[in-house]
């Protein structure tokens, strides 16, 4: 072999490598075509939990007294800027306190979701509600409103109390120990005691 084709082979070889890298940009620079709403939506962390736990309960405590724990199978904090949540994908239950370790209000369901800035409830699908007294509340709506102070759904419910079974077609307000209540558009059957 001679200088002049060793020369030769490298310069071959330099312009393969010279066509690979000049053909690798042009698709690089082609298939670049995102918008920047594309990228913004793959990037963005409001739909994406921020925090993930699993066999979570949570403890509010006024005066150093538990009035509150909450108990979940898993939960996911979501940071969006407008409206931050916690979500409990698969189910939660909630107590609260008259006196620690008395339950005065509980509240179970299979889906729950909280807003933090409108401290703000919502739960679904198979919502059980039981006060001090023992009456049951099932709904597969309910919303709590911790600013109100109140429970209150727009969907069907049934409240079962010691005297009988009522429906409320349309729904129902309670405070939320659900202590008092009403039901919208009311039916049921109520046990009536001789004296």
């Amino acid at each position: 072999m001679t200088i002049n084709d060793f020369r030769f082979e490298q310069y071959a070889d330099f312009s393969k490598f010279f066509k690979a890298i000049l053909f690798l940009g042009i698709a690089l620079f082609y298939s670049c075509t995102n918008n920047l709403e594309t990228v913004n939506a793959i990037v963005n962390l409001s739909n994406k939990p921020v925090i993930y736990a699993k066999e979570v309960e949570i403890v509010r405590t006024d005066s150093g007294e538990i009035v509150l724990k909450g108990y979940a199978k898993e939960s996911s904090y979501y940071k969006n800027k407008d409206a931050p949540y916690l979500e409990f994908n698969k189910g939660f239950k909630v107590e609260t306190f008259v006196n620690y370790p008395i339950v005065e209000s509980s509240i179970t369901a299979d889906y729950a979701k909280h807003f933090e800035n409108k401290k703000m409830w919502i739960a679904k699908t198979n919502v059980i509600a039981q006060n001090l007294k023992g009456e049951m509340l099932n709904t597969e709506l309910l919303y709590w409103d911790e600013n109100k102070h109140i429970i209150y759904s727009d969907k069907f419910c049934k409240v079962t109390t010691d005297d009988g079974i009522l429906f409320g077609k349309n729904g129902f307000e309670a405070d939320e120990n659900f202590s008092k209540w009403k039901l919208k558009n009311t039916s049921g059957t109520v046990n009536v005691k001789d004296e």
